[in-house]
């Protein structure tokens, strides 16, 4: 049963992790969200993309952010307490270390299944989806296909050039020239248009050109054949959409999705020792929240305090911190080539408990 002291505490831990992690999640977007924007003015996309993007890309930060938020309040506190003398007067009453500590573990607890939920399905899903947005505005837009003022490479041979842009996709004043025959099969061709609007989808690309003129020659012949028309549908060479060649790396993948079999495509299984790293990432990562809370009991409760404030735990706390974290994604980033060393993200979480229950139990004993 959850007492009035255990929500007390529920409640504090609560709104402090979710101020810390708000604020860390702002500061990184504040960085990483430019790459959006000069994506989204660049592309004359509508300002909603840069909102989708920016949202999508929360989780994927929040699966890193959430632990880090989650050892700084409960180290806080944890102090809180101890400068209060609420701890000391619990400990003067008998009460044990456990049971003043039962919010934090059960706050521990709540946040252990958040982030295993995170990282298995939230985050992968809104990362793929960030990429396919990406995609999207890449290829709907024609940014990289299309700019003005310059001749651009379609593939194939075919260059084009544009006078203006205006709108999302809208074209004016165009040239487009193939000397490769890709048009019409054997002939060099050159169209000029007024207006041309582009039409990419997963399978195809196209640009329909307005009020123009197509001129024609063979290679073995010196005559030039012309073409008015109001309105062309010409392909370009699929290989300029981004849309359709796409490969999902693992991080872009749910929890289920990582597990491959023998039916898997033969560009996932060379990329099998990825995906492995990627699972052991995801089942190790919420024990952190153990370790991490382990350790804040550890030194905050089970230490020596006096009449003055103490700051030694807190350093000692942001170092060892800083320790696991460095070295858990050191191993987990080498493991992507070497699976023997998925084991080093069990041991870097594992080791330092075994040290916390070696002190819980010689705390008891005194």
């Amino acid at each position: 049963m959850i007492g009035i002291f255990d929500r007390y505490i529920l409640k504090l831990l609560a709104g402090t992790t979710f101020v810390i992690a708000f604020a860390l999640t702002m500061i990184i977007l504040l960085t990483q969200s430019l790459r959006y924007l000069e994506l989204v003015i660049g592309s004359d996309a509508s300002a909603v993309y840069f909102l989708i993007m920016t949202g999508l890309a929360v989780p994927k930060f929040l699966e890193v952010i959430l632990p880090i938020a989650f050892v700084i309040s409960c180290a806080y506190l944890a102090n809180k307490l101890m400068n209060d003398r609420e701890i000391v007067v619990m400990n003067a009453s008998g009460i044990s270390v456990l049971r003043y500590a039962r919010g934090f573990l059960i706050f521990t607890v709540v946040m252990m299944g958040i982030q295993f939920a995170l990282s298995g399905w939230v985050a992968p899903a809104a990362v793929n989806e960030l990429q396919k947005t990406r995609a999207d505005v890449k290829s709907h837009y024609a940014t990289l296909m299309f700019r003005e003022g310059v001749f651009n490479d379609l593939g194939n041979g075919m260059t084009a050039f544009v006078e203006e842009r205006r709108g999302m996709n809208e074209l004016h004043n165009l040239m487009i020239h193939d000397p490769n025959g890709y048009i019409t099969q054997g002939q060099k061709t050159t169209i000029i248009a007024e207006r041309g609007i582009v039409n990419i989808t997963d399978d195809q690309q196209q640009i329909l050109v307005y009020n123009g003129t197509q001129y024609q020659k063979e290679d073995d012949q010196s005559k030039v054949s012309r073409l008015d028309f109001d309105q062309y549908i010409l392909d370009v060479p699929i290989q300029n959409n981004p849309v359709s060649v796409r490969w999902r790396e693992p991080d872009e993948r749910t929890f289920d999705e990582l597990f491959l079999d023998e039916d898997a495509p033969q560009r996932d299984i060379s990329k099998q020792d990825e995906f492995i790293a990627e699972v052991h990432k995801r089942i190790t990562t919420p024990f952190l929240y153990v370790l991490f809370i382990g350790l804040v009991l550890t030194l905050f409760f089970m230490g020596q305090w006096g009449r003055e404030s103490n700051s030694r735990p807190v350093l000692i706390l942001a170092g060892v911190v800083c320790v696991i974290e460095v070295a858990y994604i050191v191993i987990y980033n080498q493991a992507r080539d070497q699976q023997w060393l998925n084991i080093g993200l069990y041991a870097v979480t594992l080791i330092p408990l075994i040290y916390i229950a070696y002190r819980f139990k010689h705390y008891y004993r005194q």
